[in-house]
């Protein structure tokens, strides 16, 4: 990895990166460094481990670097289209990483008009309702601002690289996760495997989740949860 970050990352972070593996490895003998959340891409590369450098679709990408479910995967020689709402967070994807196509964009199942709230812990920004008013007692509010959605589709049709497979298909969007895999037409776009945040998911009794059974339908089959993600892999494939 040493030398192949200098070809995907700025000069200075390929540095600082190189660095931190460097000292976690050799002189703290930490191992590997993960970089997703909850160990996110640890589970996606053992369900894709037979895909070398494939293609993403990162639906609420936040930080290039910072709790990316795909980061790892880039790395690795993967690349693909990182989806946010929060313009800023785009800039640094478009300065960072240079292989992946950033796009400005707030995903839904129509096109509509919604409210997208801002926190200064940029990770928790919203556009469900239901779940502002939480947040707002746990994180810094900051302000809101009207948006247009857009669905996955239409993104797609726009945007994909002709006759592009998509290995992998990541939705963290607090809240609006349902809506955005209904924006994805699966008959013609077709993630082989797709990880969806879903919150309150009930192991024993799975069959209830709207996501669950909406995918089901769709001929995904849950081959793992773990902490607060689904990992559903398309059993046509």
């Amino acid at each position: 990895m040493y030398t192949t970050v200098f070809k995907l990352l700025p000069l200075f972070d390929a540095i600082r990166l190189n660095i931190l593996i460097f000292v976690r490895r050799y002189i703290f003998k930490f191992g590997k460094i993960n970089f997703s959340q909850t160990g996110e891409e640890i589970v996606i590369q053992w369900i894709l481990k037979d895909i070398k450098q494939g293609f993403y679709l990162d639906v609420g990408c936040h930080h290039p670097y910072k709790i990316s479910n795909t980061f790892q995967l880039y790395l690795n020689g993967w690349h693909g289209i990182a989806i946010d709402a929060n313009p800023t967070l785009i800039e640094k994807w478009k300065r960072k990483r240079k292989n992946d196509i950033p796009l400005v964009a707030a995903i839904s199942d129509e096109e509509k008009e919604v409210t997208f709230y801002e926190f200064k812990e940029s990770e928790v920004n919203t556009m469900d309702e239901g779940m502002v008013q939480e947040w707002k007692q746990k994180f810094n509010y900051r302000s809101e601002r009207k948006l247009t959605t857009q669905t996955l589709t239409s993104i797609l049709d726009k945007y994909l690289p002709e006759n592009q497979k998509i290995d992998l298909l990541t939705v963290d969007v607090e809240g609006n996760d349902f809506n955005v895999i209904k924006s994805i037409d699966l008959n013609k776009y077709r993630p082989k495997l797709i990880v969806v945040e879903i919150h309150g998911f009930d192991l024993s009794n799975i069959e209830e989740n709207e996501i669950y059974q909406y995918l089901i339908t769709q001929k995904y089959t849950l081959v793992s949860f773990a902490t607060m993600n689904g990992y559903f892999l398309d059993t046509t494939r």
